[in-house]
C-alpha cells in the first residue's frame, strides 16, 4: 500500500474517532437531534441548547398532556362506577327495596365516588411528576432510598394523616354517613357536606363549616339512616278532658301525616301513647310519627303546628305556667 494513502486513511479515521469521542462528549444521551445539530453547525451550543428546547418541554407537555387525559377518563370511569353502584339498588324493584334504600344507596355511591377521584387524581398527577423529574435527569429512586431514615421519622410524626385515611375509608365501608346526611359527631351536629382522604366536611345550622379530621370522629350519631320517631310531648290544663284532648290530637296528627307535602314520608300510622308526664301545671300528653330519618326535624315543625290550632280549634287549653305569691304576714 502506497504510504502517503495509508497516511491519510489513517489520519481520516482518527479524526472520525475524534469527531465522534466529541459528539458522544457533547450530546450526551441527548439522542440524534443533538449528534445531527452539532455535525451540522460543529457548535456545541447551539447543538445542545436546540435539543434541549425541542426535546425537554415536549417532553414535559406530552406527559402533562396525558396526565390531564388519564385523569378526565379515570374521572369519567369512576362517576360512571358510581352512577351505576348507586342505581343497582333501584333494580331489584319496589317489591323488593324502599324509595328510602334506593335514594341511601344514590348518596353512599356518591360519596365513595369523590374519595375514588380524589385518589385516583393525587395519584396520577403524582406519576407524572416522577417521569417529568426523570425527564431532567433527577432519579426519585435514589432520592426515595436515600431518605430511608427520614421518611421513617417522618412517619412516625404522621400517624394521625395515616389514622384519619384508615378511619375514613372504614368509615364509608362501614355505611356510618353519607353525603347529605345530619350526624352528630360530638363537637358538631350538621349536614354532611363531603368526604375527603383526610376530614370530613359538615356544616351546622348557623351555616358555619366545620373540617373534622376523621380520627377525631369517635363515635357518629347518623339522623338520616332509615326511619326516624316524630315524638312531640304537649301540654294541656288539669281541668282538660283528656280523652277529648286524645281524640282531637290523634286527628289533628293524622291529618299532619295525610298532608300532601308529607304523606310521602310518613312510614307508618300517628299514635298517641297516652299521658306522658304529669308536670306542676299541666298534664303532658305524647303523640309520635315515624317518617324518613333526614324529614323528622321539619316534620316535628309542621306537627306541632297542627296539634296547636287543633287544640285551640277544640277549645282545650294548653295552660302557661302560674305561680301563686302569698305575703308573709298579711291576710290570705
Amino acid at each position: 500500500m502506497n504510504p502517503a494513502i495509508g497516511g491519510a486513511v489513517l489520519a481520516q479515521a482518527e479524526e472520525t474517532s475524534t469527531t465522534e469521542t466529541d459528539i458522544d462528549v457533547v450530546c450526551g444521551n441527548q439522542g440524534a437531534l443533538c449528534e445531527a445539530l452539532y455535525e451540522w453547525t460543529d457548535n456545541e451550543a447551539v447543538a445542545e441548547g436546540t435539543s434541549f428546547l425541542l426535546g425537554t418541554p415536549i417532553k414535559f407537555v406530552i406527559i402533562v398532556i396525558l396526565a390531564l387525559v388519564v385523569n378526565r377518563i379515570a374521572q369519567k370511569a369512576i362517576r360512571r362506577l358510581a352512577d351505576r353502584v348507586g342505581t343497582a339498588t333501584a333494580d331489584h324493584g319496589d317489591a323488593v327495596v324502599t324509595a328510602r334504600s334506593v335514594e341511601r344507596a344514590e348518596e353512599r355511591s356518591s360519596t365513595i365516588g369523590s374519595l375514588l377521584r380524589s385518589l385516583s387524581s393525587a395519584l396520577i398527577y403524582g406519576a407524572a411528576l416522577i417521569m417529568m423529574l426523570d425527564v431532567i435527569g433527577i432519579s426519585v429512586i435514589p432520592v426515595i432510598a436515600s431518605a430511608g431514615v427520614l421518611g421513617l421519622a417522618i412517619g412516625f410524626g404522621a400517624q394521625s394523616l395515616v389514622e384519619d385515611l384508615l378511619r375514613g375509608v372504614f368509615m364509608l365501608a362501614e355505611d356510618q354517613f353519607a353525603v347529605g346526611d345530619r350526624i352528630d359527631v360530638g363537637p358538631v351536629n350538621g349536614y354532611v357536606e363531603r368526604v375527603t382522604l383526610r376530614t370530613t366536611v359538615i356544616r351546622d345550622s348557623q351555616g358555619t363549616l366545620w373540617h373534622v379530621p376523621n380520627s377525631e370522629i369517635d363515635w357518629v350519631a347518623n339522623e338520616a339512616q332509615e326511619t326516624s320517631r316524630a315524638t312531640i310531648e304537649i301540654g294541656v290544663s288539669y281541668t282538660a278532658d283528656l280523652d277529648r284532648a286524645t281524640e282531637v290530637l290523634l286527628q289533628a296528627a293524622e291529618a299532619a301525616a295525610a298532608d300532601p307535602d308529607w304523606e310521602e314520608y310518613v312510614t307508618r300510622p300517628p299514635e298517641v301513647s297516652g299521658v306522658q308526664d304529669l308536670a306542676d301545671d299541666a298534664v303532658n300528653i305524647r303523640v309520635i310519627v315515624w317518617v324518613d330519618a333526614d324529614q323528622r326535624r321539619k316534620f316535628e315543625r309542621h306537627l306541632r303546628r297542627q296539634l296547636k290550632d287543633a287544640l285551640d280549634a277544640a277549645g282545650i287549653e294548653m295552660p302557661n305556667r302560674q305561680i301563686d305569691v302569698w305575703m308573709r304576714g298579711q291576710a290570705a
